[in-house]
């Protein structure tokens, strides 16, 4: 997409503002930006990956100067066919700093430009920050940043631009707390089906991570090695210690008998093994390359490696192998690696290029290098079934998508800053898609969504939390409920009316004095516990966020019947009679939805309605006392009076 590039003249004191119709019947604010207001326009880009650098580039070329940039990864040798800002001579060094640097260079202003580097994670940086940007601008791959962002702009007032985007899908749209528009956690986010190849080589965290890397292994054994992601140049200043082992498999003289051709087969899947997950590893290690990873992994003992290829003399494909559906031990891998690469190899044609998740050798190849994989990286190891379903929906990323849908961002940002009391009227929520339109688009915009009335975090709706108390401890509770769905950071939890204090987290927080609370089950916790029809306030003062949940005490069921542990409902709250009335007689949109496909943590969403919907404003709510309740259930001394901050 071809950015348009601002006039090279300085403002006048007046401007007269132009409005254009496009072809899609809406109404364009096209006033030209001065010069002095490019310049002086302080922004945020989180993030600087496949987006990232096309933003960047776009950013920089159309003239603006102060930019800061916060990425946490560093640069991988897969990165390098997407993410353009980067060369082979920059693996790995942070993201943020050589985009930068490339950033700078392309400035028309070299002189005047000064972006900042920050190779840390969002969470280090608070609302205070925040507030020092005139616009943040997304290009992030997961949830939980995405979440972060959210309400730090909420909290901070400063316009979002968010954007994600999946192999040929993608979207743009615009967040702002003051124009009453809908912001990224109004929409619920599912656990993701469809996955791109990310950052799968350097930190991997989840069981996919580990499959996607497996995949590309398989590509560099059997199909064309130079396409996988994991392809190193062997004659590079840095040489690869693994690709010349995993590139040159066995062959077979004339006459070599069965026992021979899997004595030669054998020696090759315990160099392969060695290479991969003991040498390789170590490597990295003494490289310090995994100091962002969840956890250090540690390299696969030689001895684990042996025993493995020596108990696999079956082969893939006999009952003697663990269920399908069974999880199998580090060791039990190993086996099933070398029992389907034998299996492979002494086929009577080549094994297929492709990675195909119906082959049932290549899938337990697959599965069983992955399994190694996460079990250096303490990820959950997965059966063969649960693995097949999630290499059967991982898709790549691409890079004109990218360009696109960062294109559309800096649009969305000359929009803000052309008119920042009129980015409801202005801005506009944008898809690329995939197949064209009944008109022909590519690109459809709809008008910004209203907020969602059950969104916890701009609406400050209540929650139903529906969980066993009699089974759920407070820890399992704050772990799984609080941070990983509803993204807390540092909560604080109330009971009784948002009287007693049965956890505290953050700066000030007397964390040792609730410790004792943590073990307990929820019905158990002092000052009469959680219980059925029981309400908790979840507080987080880093995030600025509240919300007040009531507990339903049931065990939550699955569709398949099995207990799925918790559930968390939204609750509406009750409509104003005058917005009511004003939207009686409108008439929906009747276009179809279309799915959005989702980055590493990027949700499916639904095509937006372009009618307008009355903003819906909440009551004030008003500082309350909180007695902080001990284990005993007793009163601790001091008291609170925090102020009760409401984001609308």
């Amino acid at each position: 997409m071809t950015v348009p590039t601002p006039p090279d003249t300085t403002t006048t004191t007046t401007t007269t503002t132009t409005t254009n119709t496009n072809s899609h019947g809406n109404n364009i604010n096209t006033t030209p930006l001065p010069l002095s207001t490019i310049q002086s326009t302080k922004l945020l880009v989180v993030g600087a990956g496949g987006i990232g650098c096309e933003l960047l580039k776009n950013l920089s070329l159309s003239g603006f100067t102060s930019i800061d940039v916060i990425d946490l990864d560093t640069i991988d040798i897969s990165n390098l066919n997407r993410q353009f800002l980067f060369r082979k001579h920059h693996v790995g060094k942070p993201k943020c700093v050589i985009a930068c640097e490339a950033a700078t260079k392309m400035s028309p202003r070299f002189d005047e430009a000064k972006f900042t580097a920050h190779h840390s994670k969002i969470q280090d940086f608070d609302v205070s920050f925040f507030k020092t940007f005139t616009v943040v601008l997304n290009a992030l791959d997961n949830v939980d940043a995405r979440r972060y962002v959210n309400r730090m702009c909420l909290a901070s007032g400063v316009p979002l631009v968010e954007a994600g985007s999946t192999g040929y899908l993608g979207q743009c749209t615009v967040i702002d707390k003051a124009s009453g528009v809908e912001c990224y956690e109004c929409q619920s986010k599912p656990t993701p089906k469809v996955y791109p190849i990310c950052t799968i080589r350097s930190t991997p965290s989840q069981p996919v991570h580990c499959i996607v890397w497996a995949k590309e292994l398989y590509k560099l054994m059997f199909g064309l090695k130079e396409e996988s992601m994991l392809w190193e140049d062997m004659e590079g200043d840095e040489k690869s210690l693994y690709v010349p082992v995993v590139t040159e498999k066995p062959t077979f003289p004339e006459g070599a008998t069965m026992e021979e051709k899997k004595d030669s087969i054998k020696k090759y899947t315990e160099n392969v093994l060695t290479a991969l997950f003991n040498t390789e590893i170590d490597k990295q290690l003494k490289m310090d390359r995994y100091k962002t990873a969840k956890c250090t992994p540690a390299p696969l003992p030689a001895s684990l490696i042996s025993e493995g290829t020596s108990s696999s003399s079956s082969s893939a494909t006999t009952t003697n192998n663990p269920s399908a559906k069974t999880i199998p031990t580090p060791l039990q891998s190993i086996s099933s690696f070398h029992r389907a690469l034998t299996d492979l190899l002494l086929l009577p044609t080549p094994p297929p290029g492709e990675f195909d998740k119906d082959h049932y050798l290549i899938m337990s190849l697959v599965t069983s290098a992955s399994n190694l994989r996460a079990h250096l990286f303490s990820i959950p190891l997965q059966s063969l079934y649960d693995a097949k379903g999630i290499a059967g929906n991982i898709i790549p990323a691409i890079a004109t998508t990218n360009a696109i849908i960062a294109g559309l961002q800096v649009l969305q940002l000359y929009q803000i800053l052309r008119d920042s009391k009129k980015i409801k009227e202005n801005c506009r929520y944008s898809y690329c898609l995939r197949d064209k339109t009944r008109k022909g688009y590519y690109v459809q915009p709809v008008k910004l969504p209203p907020p969602n009335p059950n969104c916890f975090v701009c609406r400050n709706a209540k929650l139903e939390i529906k969980l066993n108390v009699s089974k759920w401890t407070l820890a399992e509770f704050i772990k799984r409920v609080v941070k990983a769905h509803l993204g807390f950071g540092e909560p604080t939890l109330l009971i009784n009316e948002g009287g007693d204090v049965i956890h505290e987290e953050g700066d000030g927080a007397d964390e040792e004095v609730y410790k004792v609370n943590l073990p307990k089950l929820l019905k158990e916790l002092p000052a009469g516990g959680l219980k059925d029809g029981g309400m908790v306030r979840i507080e987080d003062f880093s995030q600025n966020l509240e919300v007040d949940g009531v507990v339903i005490d049931e065990d939550v069921m699955g569709e398949d019947g099995e207990e799925i542990s918790f559930a968390v409902v939204g609750e509406e709250p009750k409509v104003r009679e005058e917005t009511a009335k004003k939207d009686e007689g409108k008439d929906d949109d009747d276009d179809d939805d279309i799915e959005v496909v989702a980055m590493d943590g990027e949700e499916k969403g639904t095509k937006r309605k372009s009618d307008d919907v009355e903003e819906m404003s909440e009551g004030d709510a008003s500082p309350k006392k909180r007695r902080k309740v001990d284990n005993g259930g007793a009163v601790v001394e001091s008291v609170k009076n925090c102020e009760v901050i409401e984001i609308d």
